[in-house]
């Protein structure tokens, strides 16, 4: 089976021949090229159907009379895909609007090259006739530039953009951009672990996996917006990007090595950190302040629980990136079943802090969303090691209990807790529970998620507009969805003890139903 031609538009939308402009507007590029040959304007030679007439020089007087008009027809009555003329340089000739009218009215297309006319005619025809020479020459190239040191996959990117001479991107494992200058196209399947080359609107993207670290998945993807372009160059640029994930592997496998170093010195020095050994400016602490880590000042901890199994590790990078996407400067350090983290300041946090800091952790769960799902718990601020101690404590104890709480947004602060929590054990009870189920029964029945919807806007403190925010709604949503549970319960959302009895029934249900939110 052999390629079906190139058409004119894709030709000229490739780098070699990017010189080229249609002077006769762009209605009629669209069709199929078969060569190129050269012409004298002044004698009749041979064209043959489909082929791209270059002019080399236009003779003085040609583009503004009758002649380049008797050109036109003539080309036209051979079935030429196009004429190609150089560009005139300032103050030369142009072509007349009478001209450019004909052409348009005898479906020819008209191009002016704005580069050395026979060196564009030669590139033209090596696309046309041996494009594999193209693809095989920028094959080469990229395994030259990638090979020359370890790159990282923005630096590759980098490198087989400048190869391409088109945009080219990392996306994540579900295709959302990193750092990226264009999205993936429509009809792009982050699950099918092979290269992808879609067209859509004539515009052609090549994507290729980056094989990931678990068989049958992608730990990353490299993409190249090739604009108009014909099927064999798609298959060149998507040679050249499978070569790009070579490149990325090596650097994957280099920083693996670095990752489990640095991981381990990590754990040692923070399990001494929680059995309280990091004092007295002994040498931990010396190699404590060496990896950057400060022990003096208010610290804030926070953990994020990944939920299902997790290649920490392997994720390590991309949590530090999203916690310092959102301006959270943190000391990241994997544990347990996920990453606990703190930020220290000079001065005790106040509230605006406080919530400021919960905004921005339930943006980091949104970043992340992509590569898996998290719980995150918050801690207390307290003053120096012992107290960072203490407030990583609470952190992990916190994003245990954020993991059964989905319409808390799955992020709880430990100050949230305390009361309730205690509320929520006495209420816990043979007596209460059965009450509660009984009390929540008139919601249960019912469409539209009442109870969640219940339980997220007394734990958001009443506000419909976080509430909204939690379950991905309109907040006309939830003031309906509120206004029901009011009618179906008989009671009254701005009665305090009404708002009491219903958020330990929310509460009590919940911990005997975690699943059912």
């Amino acid at each position: 089976m052999t390629d079906a031609a190139p058409t004119l538009r894709e030709l000229i939308g490739h780098p070699l021949l990017a010189a080229a402009t249609p002077l006769s507007g762009d209605d009629d590029l669209d069709r199929p090229v078969t060569g190129v040959t050269l012409i004298d304007p002044a004698e009749t030679g041979l064209v043959r159907t489909g082929e791209i007439a270059v002019c080399p020089a236009v003779p003085a007087g040609y583009l503004s009379s009758w002649r380049l008009d008797a050109v036109i027809r003539r080309l036209r009555d051979q079935r030429a895909a196009a004429l190609a003329l150089p560009v005139p340089g300032p103050g030369g000739e142009t072509v007349l609007d009478g001209s450019r009218r004909l052409a348009r009215h005898l479906h020819l297309p008209i191009l002016g090259i704005g580069t050395a006319p026979l060196r564009w005619a030669g590139a033209a025809v090596a696309l046309v006739h041996s494009p594999a020479v193209d693809a095989a020459d920028r094959l080469r190239r990229a395994h030259r530039a990638l090979t020359r040191g370890l790159l990282s996959p923005q630096d590759v990117a980098r490198a087989l953009a400048a190869i391409l001479e088109r945009p080219v991107a990392v996306f994540g494992p579900d295709g959302t951009p990193i750092g990226a200058s264009f999205e993936p196209p429509p009809g792009f399947d982050p699950h099918a672990m092979v290269a992808q080359i879609l067209t859509v609107d004539g515009g052609t993207t090549v994507v290729v996996p980056v094989p990931g670290a678990t068989s049958g998945t992608a730990g990353l993807w490299l993409a190249a917006a090739l604009g108009p372009a014909p099927a064999t160059w798609a298959r060149g640029a998507r040679d050249v990007l499978q070569a790009g994930t070579l490149a990325v592997q090596r650097w994957q496998a280099t920083r693996r090595v670095v990752l489990e170093r640095d991981a381990r010195l990590r754990a040692g020095l923070f399990g001494d950190l929680l059995e309280g050994r990091l004092g007295g400016g002994d040498a931990r602490q010396q190699r404590a302040a060496e990896i950057g880590w400060r022990l003096d000042g208010w610290h804030v901890a926070f953990h994020l629980a990944a939920l299902g199994q997790v290649d920490l590790l392997g994720h390590s990078d991309a949590v530090a990136a999203a916690i310092a996407a959102e301006r959270i400067d943190a000391i990241v350090v994997e544990r347990g079943d996920g990453w606990s983290a703190w930020t220290t300041g000079r001065t005790e946090p106040d509230q605006d802090a406080s919530r400021d800091l919960l905004a921005a952790l339930q943006r980091v769960r949104h970043r992340l969303a992509g590569r898996f799902d998290c719980a995150i718990g918050v801690g207390r601020g307290y003053l120096d090691a012992s107290g960072l101690t203490r407030s990583l404590a609470e952190a992990w104890d916190a994003a245990r209990l954020a993991r059964g709480r989905p319409q808390t947004g799955r992020l709880v602060h430990i100050d949230r807790l305390g009361l309730a929590q205690l509320l929520v054990a006495w209420a816990s009870t043979e007596t209460f529970a059965p009450t509660a189920t009984r009390l929540l029964g008139p919601l249960e029945s019912q469409p539209g998620e009442l109870t969640a919807t219940l339980s997220a806007y007394l734990d958001a403190g009443g506000s419909a507009a976080d509430t909204a925010a939690i379950l991905g709604v309109h907040r006309n949503t939830v003031a309906a969805r509120l206004r029901r549970i009011e009618e179906l319960l008989t009671v009254d959302l701005n009665n305090p003890d009404d708002r009491l009895a219903l958020h330990l029934a929310c509460r009590v249900t919940q911990d005997h139903h975690p699943g059912s939110a």
